[in-house]
């Protein structure tokens, strides 16, 4: 999946925008499992990088922290449900 898809010219509409950061983090979680948790946002820009490099600047510098914030959202919910 890449940035390109969902970019019409502009800026990602909210929507796309939401569904673009629910993707990724999903895909980090699958591929890194809990461990995912543990990622600083300077790991997860790094790693989604060739995934945002063709968004508008704007974009690509709120995904990181939007699939960072996921990403903790998941942690809080897994650790309170032990």
């Amino acid at each position: 999946m890449r940035g390109r898809q969902y970019a019409t010219g502009g800026a990602l509409p909210e929507r796309d925008l939401q569904e673009l950061t629910d993707v990724l983090a999903l895909r980090l979680y699958q591929r890194l499992g809990p461990r995912a948790y543990r990622l600083t946002r300077q790991d997860v820009a790094d790693l989604i990088d060739p995934y945002t490099n063709d968004l508008v600047a704007e974009d690509r510098s709120i995904v990181p922290w939007l699939v960072w914030n996921l990403l903790q959202e998941g942690m809080e919910i897994e650790y309170h449900m032990r």
